[in-house]
């Protein structure tokens, strides 16, 4: 198999993981956001929705990450090699600790900055995918307090945004890259 069919199929796997994580965010607002008693029976149907979609979206995002920079990994140089790094064992490590996620949004970050200067992806992608990371950072810093408050609106909204990128970015790779 040809590298740019795997490539491809990179950024493929970025769009479902991208897609995936909007859902469990969406998910997200719909059980805990609304700041109301849901069912009893609904919450935990969510969280083993989100137990069962968030490994495999996991899974994917690092194959997509992959063929992201594999794509831009010449035009990037260095400072995408790094990006990359970052990105990839941040959203590693974030699958078990939680203070990871502030390492991986730090990297998306990095990444957006390395693919505006390799210009391989869209201005607009990219600079989409740098807000995103940055929202969902500075967001998550600050107290949330109780669930349907307008901090946990702002993290699920940023990580939407990021989220959105990520899959707009593997679209884009997707559609572009012939074997």
């Amino acid at each position: 198999m040809a590298s740019s069919t795997l490539i491809r199929w990179g950024g493929m796997a970025a769009v479902v993981a991208g897609v995936m994580l909007v859902v469990l965010d969406l998910l997200s607002l719909l059980v805990f956001g609304f700041g109301q008693r849901v069912g009893e029976g609904f919450v935990p149907l969510g969280l083993l929705i989100r137990s069962t979609i968030a490994p495999v979206a996991g899974a994917l995002l690092l194959l997509g990450l992959i063929g992201l920079y594999a794509r831009q990994s010449e035009a990037a140089g260095v400072p995408g090699l790094i990006s990359f790094l970052v990105t990839f064992v941040g959203t590693v490590l974030a699958q078990s600790f939680t203070l990871a996620d502030l390492l991986a949004n730090l990297g998306w970050a990095l990444f957006g900055v390395s693919c505006l200067r390799a210009r391989v992806y869209p201005r607009v992608a990219s600079t989409l995918l740098i807000i995103g990371a940055v929202g969902t950072v500075v967001a998550s810093a600050l107290p949330r307090g109780e669930p349907g408050s307008v901090l946990m609106y702002a993290v699920i909204g940023a990580d939407i945004i990021l989220n959105a990128a990520i899959a707009w970015l593997g679209f884009n790779l997707f559609a572009k890259t012939r074997g």
